[in-house]
């Protein structure tokens, strides 16, 4: 009964569990508090990732794909500018701290 099995697909969807969905507004709950209540829509979409990768165990890896001589070679332009290196060093920790 190919005819009728292509109108059962038509006519009888299957209804898809909106059990992810919910999931997902339960966590935003989580991290959107009263406290919170003025997160960026970005921001809020980070959280939510940061949060899904810590409770599957995968961790975030911000230097993947970079050796270290690419990042020892970042570091070394980025100290070389004068104007990324402060003139009285004591003070800007001091200004840090605030």
């Amino acid at each position: 009964y190919p005819t009728l099995f292509l109108a059962a697909l038509d006519y009888l969807p299957i209804q898809g569990s909106a059990v992810p969905c919910e999931r997902v507004f339960s966590s935003a709950k989580e991290t959107m508090t009263d406290h919170r209540n003025r997160i960026a829509e970005l921001l809020m979409e980070q959280l939510q990732m940061l949060k899904f990768s810590m409770k599957n165990g995968t961790h975030l890896d911000f230097t993947a794909g970079t050796s270290e001589k690419e990042v020892l070679q970042f570091l070394e332009e980025a100290t070389a500018a004068p104007e990324n290196v402060p003139a009285d060093v004591h003070t800007y920790i001091q200004s840090l701290s605030l």
